[in-house]
Protein backbone atom coordinates (compact mmCIF):
# COMPACT_ATOMS: atom_id res chain seq x y z
CA UNK A 1 0.00 0.00 0.00
CA UNK A 2 1.70 3.14 -1.17
CA UNK A 3 0.62 6.23 1.34
CA UNK A 4 2.20 9.37 0.78
CA UNK A 5 5.83 9.44 1.97
CA UNK A 6 4.88 11.87 4.76
CA UNK A 7 2.01 9.84 5.76
CA UNK A 8 3.43 8.75 8.79
CA UNK A 9 5.85 11.79 9.98
CA UNK A 10 3.47 14.46 9.90
CA UNK A 11 0.00 12.59 10.64
CA UNK A 12 0.27 10.68 13.75
CA UNK A 13 -2.50 8.04 13.70
CA UNK A 14 -4.58 6.40 16.49
CA UNK A 15 -7.16 3.39 14.64
CA UNK A 16 -9.15 2.22 17.27
CA UNK A 17 -11.40 -0.76 15.43
CA UNK A 18 -14.21 -2.33 17.09
CA UNK A 19 -15.52 -5.55 15.45
CA UNK A 20 -18.02 -8.39 15.92
CA UNK A 21 -17.65 -11.37 15.52
CA UNK A 22 -19.82 -12.82 12.70
CA UNK A 23 -19.83 -16.83 13.47
CA UNK A 24 -19.99 -18.63 16.45
CA UNK A 25 -17.33 -19.81 18.94
CA UNK A 26 -17.54 -23.15 17.89
CA UNK A 27 -19.24 -25.85 15.94
CA UNK A 28 -21.37 -26.33 19.36
CA UNK A 29 -21.85 -22.79 19.88
CA UNK A 30 -25.41 -21.18 18.38
CA UNK A 31 -24.27 -17.51 19.03
CA UNK A 32 -28.29 -16.92 17.63
CA UNK A 33 -29.18 -17.93 21.23
CA UNK A 34 -27.48 -14.10 22.09
CA UNK A 35 -27.83 -12.28 19.57
CA UNK A 36 -30.10 -11.68 17.11
CA UNK A 37 -29.26 -12.95 13.64
CA UNK A 38 -30.64 -10.21 11.73
CA UNK A 39 -28.40 -7.71 13.35
CA UNK A 40 -25.07 -10.00 12.67
CA UNK A 41 -26.28 -10.09 9.37
CA UNK A 42 -26.85 -6.53 8.56
CA UNK A 43 -23.61 -5.59 10.48
CA UNK A 44 -22.01 -7.99 7.95
CA UNK A 45 -23.58 -6.74 4.67
CA UNK A 46 -23.21 -3.04 5.61
CA UNK A 47 -20.91 -2.02 8.49
CA UNK A 48 -18.22 -4.76 8.10
CA UNK A 49 -14.53 -3.41 9.19
CA UNK A 50 -12.73 -4.65 6.27
CA UNK A 51 -15.77 -2.98 3.58
CA UNK A 52 -15.24 -0.21 5.59
CA UNK A 53 -11.71 0.76 5.25
CA UNK A 54 -11.72 -0.50 1.63
CA UNK A 55 -14.03 2.64 1.24
CA UNK A 56 -11.68 4.56 3.51
CA UNK A 57 -8.59 3.67 1.19
CA UNK A 58 -10.01 4.70 -2.02
CA UNK A 59 -11.67 7.64 -1.36
CA UNK A 60 -8.42 8.88 -0.57
CA UNK A 61 -6.78 7.21 -3.93
CA UNK A 62 -4.30 5.09 -1.48
CA UNK A 63 -6.14 1.88 -3.02
CA UNK A 64 -8.19 1.05 -5.93
CA UNK A 65 -9.72 -2.19 -7.98
CA UNK A 66 -6.45 -2.31 -9.77
CA UNK A 67 -4.31 -3.07 -6.79
CA UNK A 68 -7.42 -5.10 -4.74
CA UNK A 69 -7.52 -7.75 -7.98
CA UNK A 70 -3.45 -8.23 -7.76
CA UNK A 71 -3.35 -8.50 -4.09
CA UNK A 72 -6.67 -10.90 -3.85
CA UNK A 73 -4.66 -13.14 -6.69
CA UNK A 74 -0.91 -13.11 -5.17
CA UNK A 75 -3.00 -13.50 -1.61
CA UNK A 76 -4.80 -16.59 -3.38
CA UNK A 77 -1.37 -17.94 -4.37
CA UNK A 78 0.42 -17.73 -1.27
CA UNK A 79 -2.92 -19.20 0.62
CA UNK A 80 -3.00 -21.77 -1.87
CA UNK A 81 1.07 -22.55 -2.05
CA UNK A 82 1.33 -22.67 1.41
CA UNK A 83 -2.07 -24.85 2.15
CA UNK A 84 -0.24 -27.30 -0.80
CA UNK A 85 2.85 -27.39 2.19
CA UNK A 86 0.56 -27.94 4.84
CA UNK A 87 -0.90 -31.05 3.53
CA UNK A 88 2.70 -32.80 2.75
CA UNK A 89 3.57 -32.60 6.13
CA UNK A 90 2.71 -35.18 8.84
CA UNK A 91 -0.40 -34.45 10.69
CA UNK A 92 0.16 -34.57 14.83
CA UNK A 93 -0.10 -37.94 16.18
CA UNK A 94 -4.16 -39.19 16.75
CA UNK A 95 -3.05 -39.15 20.77
CA UNK A 96 -2.79 -35.12 20.50
CA UNK A 97 -6.57 -34.83 20.52
CA UNK A 98 -6.70 -35.76 24.50
CA UNK A 99 -3.66 -34.27 25.78
CA UNK A 100 -4.06 -30.71 24.99
CA UNK A 101 -7.23 -29.97 26.40
CA UNK A 102 -7.22 -30.71 30.14
CA UNK A 103 -4.58 -30.37 33.00
CA UNK A 104 -6.23 -33.38 33.99
CA UNK A 105 -7.76 -35.82 31.74
CA UNK A 106 -11.56 -36.31 32.97
CA UNK A 107 -12.75 -40.56 32.59
CA UNK A 108 -15.33 -39.84 29.88
CA UNK A 109 -11.92 -38.32 27.68
CA UNK A 110 -10.07 -41.50 28.89
CA UNK A 111 -12.37 -44.03 28.05
CA UNK A 112 -12.81 -41.97 24.62
CA UNK A 113 -8.92 -42.17 23.91
CA UNK A 114 -8.96 -45.81 24.64
CA UNK A 115 -11.81 -46.30 22.46
CA UNK A 116 -9.87 -44.97 19.80
CA UNK A 117 -6.87 -46.86 20.43
CA UNK A 118 -8.67 -50.28 20.19
CA UNK A 119 -10.12 -49.23 16.97
CA UNK A 120 -6.69 -48.09 15.42
CA UNK A 121 -5.55 -51.29 16.62
CA UNK A 122 -8.46 -53.49 15.31
CA UNK A 123 -9.04 -51.30 12.11
CA UNK A 124 -6.07 -49.61 11.59
CA UNK A 125 -4.90 -50.75 8.24
CA UNK A 126 -8.17 -48.84 6.75
CA UNK A 127 -7.25 -45.53 8.29
CA UNK A 128 -4.19 -43.36 6.84
CA UNK A 129 -2.07 -43.30 9.42
CA UNK A 130 0.81 -43.31 7.48
CA UNK A 131 -0.19 -39.47 7.44
CA UNK A 132 -0.17 -38.92 11.21
CA UNK A 133 3.54 -38.85 12.83
CA UNK A 134 4.37 -41.35 15.37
Amino acid sequence: MDFPPHFSLIFPHFTLIFSLRIGCHSTSDDSSAYRLVDKVNSWDKQDHPISRLHLYLGRRGWWDEQQEQAWRESSRKMVLEVFEQAEREAKPPPHLLFSSVYLEMPPRLRRQREELERHLETYGEHDPLQQFQK
